[in-house]
């Protein structure tokens, strides 16, 4: 009896180890199986992955193209400026030229006018005033000029060149404003100086005294 319990007992404990391994490798099955879904899920994670690289790829490739476009561009603009800049800068400096030689012009003038009234014995009321004018207007104006000519410079690799030859309009515009009122102030003085005098003034001493760069530069 003790033999057949024995016996039973091993058939007990061999169907126990049985149901343990049956147990076990379910396990180990659901544990593949499990390990196995994050795989195959994976797969359109890592399809996504390689669309996105190929995408921001494709972005990088495009945003070079475009930046190498707009350099090429940028390169012709400059050379073609360049070409212009000497040819800019003599304009500016021939400007330059002109309304200096409008102020040396109207204080011949006026110097010549002064000198004719001190050799006559008539007077002008308001001569001081007259000559105070000159005086003012040809400092404007000379101060203007110099202003002028330190922007009278083009630079086709400057930050902003177009920004160099607007600014150098406004001063021009300018000191042909200062020119126009250098020569009003010297006509006044000719026209009371030659009418204390009696004097006739011919028409080309009036275009004369009157010639500005207004008309042209």
């Amino acid at each position: 009896m003790l033999h057949i319990k024995k016996g039973n007992l091993m058939n007990k404990q061999k169907g126990k180890i049985g149901i343990v391994s049956t147990v076990l490798a379910l396990i180990v099955l659901s544990s593949s199986t499990v390990f196995a879904l994050p795989t195959q899920t994976g797969r359109p994670a890592q399809d996504n992955l390689t669309k996105g690289v190929a995408a921001s790829s494709n972005s990088t490739l495009a945003t070079t193209g475009q930046n190498n476009a707009q350099q090429h561009i940028a390169a012709a603009k400059l050379k073609m400026c360049q070409k212009r800049q000497v040819a800019i800068n003599n304009i500016m400096s021939r400007i330059d030229t002109r309304a200096h030689n409008q102020i040396t012009l109207f204080s011949t003038i006026a110097t010549r006018v002064e000198n004719f009234y001190t050799k006559k014995s008539k007077t002008v009321s308001n001569y001081s005033q007259l000559v105070r004018d000159i005086a003012a207007a040809k400092l404007q104006a000379e101060t203007d000029l110099s202003t002028m000519k330190a922007n009278a410079i083009f630079n086709c690799n400057a930050i902003n060149p177009k920004g160099m030859i607007s600014s150098f309009k406004g001063y021009l515009k300018q000191e042909i404003s200062d020119l126009q009122n250098f020569r009003t102030s010297v006509k006044n003085l000719i026209v009371a100086v030659a009418s204390a005098n009696g004097v006739t003034l011919s028409n080309s001493t009036s275009h004369q005294a009157s010639s500005t760069t207004g008309g042209k530069q």
